[in-house]
């Protein structure tokens, strides 16, 4: 955990339709299942207090490292075979454990967290919750207090989506609001829009050029022995590769910040005093092959080349899923740098069509808006929208707040479950509001993602928390949303 000035905090989510997982979701190449991750620490409320800083970030804490040579326990007899009568007496019953309702809920919250922050007359609330497909967990996310432009306090939450690897989210987690709050606290506080802008995407790119520094050092490193765990150590968050989006709101002006690197996306639900009711604003858009500025960017830059970058009915760039990113090293490097990476280190292949790199950067695409304190913002890793739209999310969200004002939760009527099965042969769904369960008031971020997983439609969300991994590829990605109220709904006014 780490600690800053009077802030103390600590953390820990993701998931997606059900697809082919016989290569990753955004690059088209194996990668190794790592160490599961043990359980997150239940559901808290932590607090940052004004004048205070804070960083909180979902991580594993379960590392730990010794000098000593370790030893096997003592020999033991070969054990007795047990008898059985017949093969049929033999058990081979499933060891997966069938999820009811009440388990499903309680592993959707096992990385669900809460935190409240100074918000002018008011108190702010961030719901957090992470739901993990993966092992080991590719997703990651932080929320901080700490200086925004002009030195003044300023309110981060990021969330990091990790892919082909853990290691690039992990960096992300611990070092990019870092980066950024550092930037925007030597800005005087008269900045223009411009230039904090400017300020936010060179401190996404100076880091990732640490990343990349370092990993290319270890690589042509002539003294480091071919395998060498240092050089594989170095390697690791530029050989895997993450998104990036973060928020950065300051109170004192009602502005939030909103930075995007991949397809993690960020929503408003902007309240409309006229219609009583909320509207959902992109505020940031994803950055695929479906985004026709990221295809005019990507031509620009590499002309010539567009038939081979990008597949048009995937989105793809030269097999990955996304045109921005943190790592990714075979999408930025020279085809002899990654072969070399490959020789010394254990490192991927070089990307087929690879000319002119580098056609992968962790420059951000920033918004600005002006927030109201009826206002709410979502933050989530793509396994969240790839089966549920904005506008729904939104939906799921302002019925949310309708119940916890009320005090109750909705009467839910069990609905069935039915699977589309798409043109893959894969089955999928879509989180509509007919389905929706409005019932989790402990948390919005909860509720939001438990609706995305069946809602009301009970079988389908046992189901999708039963899965465990490798399965649960095919079913759900990592998920994690962060739903940012800017006048906690609890009613916690300082």
């Amino acid at each position: 955990m780490y600690r800053q000035a009077a802030g103390v905090v600590r953390a820990a989510a993701r998931t997606r339709a059900v697809k082919p997982r016989a290569q990753h979701p955004r690059c088209n190449s194996s990668t190794s299942a790592a160490q599961k991750s043990p359980p997150r620490l239940p559901w808290a409320i932590g607090l940052l207090a004004a004048g205070g800083a804070g960083y909180c970030f979902g991580r594993d804490s379960s590392s730990t490292s010794s000098n000593s040579t370790p030893t096997l326990p003592p020999s033991s007899s070969v054990p007795g075979i047990p008898s059985a009568a017949s093969e049929a007496d033999i058990p081979v019953d499933s060891p997966v454990a069938v999820l009811g309702l009440a388990a499903a809920n309680a592993k959707l919250r096992e990385q669900a967290q809460s935190f409240v922050f100074a918000n002018g007359r008011h108190r702010g609330r961030v719901d957090v919750v992470r739901v993990a497909s993966n092992a080991r967990v590719e997703d990651e996310w932080a929320v901080g207090v700490g200086p925004g432009v002009g030195g003044g306090e300023a309110l981060y939450v990021g969330v990091y989506d990790g892919h082909a690897g853990w290691a690039t989210s992990a960096v992300l987690q611990q070092a990019l609001i870092r980066y950024v709050s550092g930037a925007l606290g030597q800005l005087p506080p008269s900045s223009d829009v411009h230039i904090v802008d400017s300020a936010i995407k060179k401190a996404f790119t100076r880091l990732d050029d640490r990343i990349m520094d370092a990993a290319r050092r270890a690589t042509e490193s002539s003294a480091a022995e071919h395998g060498a765990a240092s050089g594989i150590r170095a390697l690791a968050p530029a050989i895997a590769g993450s998104c990036a989006l973060l928020s950065v709101y300051d109170a004192a002006s009602s502005t939030l910040r909103t930075a995007v690197t991949g397809d993690s996306r960020a929503v408003l639900g902007a309240w409309s005093p006229q219609s009583g009711a909320y509207a959902a604003e992109a505020l940031s858009k994803d950055q695929t092959g479906f985004n026709e500025d990221e295809v005019r960017r990507l031509d620009a830059a590499h002309p010539g080349e567009l038939a081979n970058m990008i597949d048009p009915k995937s989105g793809r760039l030269m097999g990955i899923a996304v045109t921005r990113a943190f790592g990714d090293h075979r999408w930025k490097w020279p085809s002899e740098a990654v072969s070399a990476a490959q020789g010394r280190l254990f490192g991927y292949e070089p990307r087929p069509n690879s000319m002119t790199p580098p056609y992968m950067t962790a420059r951000p695409e920033v918004t600005t808006r002006r927030v109201a304190a009826a206002d709410f913002a979502i933050l989530a890793s793509d396994g969240l929208w790839d089966v549920i739209s904005s506008a729904d999310a939104v939906a799921c969200v302002e019925r949310w707040l309708a119940a916890k004002k009320a005090g109750r939760p909705e009467a839910v009527t069990p609905a069935p479950s039915r699977f589309t099965v798409g043109e893959n042969g894969y089955a999928g769904w879509k989180a509509t509001p007919r389905d929706f369960a409005i019932e989790d008031l402990d948390s919005a971020a909860v509720c939001l993602v438990k609706n995305a997983l069946g809602g009301r439609r009970r079988g389908m969300f046992c189901g999708a928390m039963t899965a465990d991994a490798p399965l649960s590829r095919y079913v759900r990605d990592d998920i994690t949303v962060q739903v940012i109220f800017f006048k906690d709904p609890y009613g916690n006014d300082k």
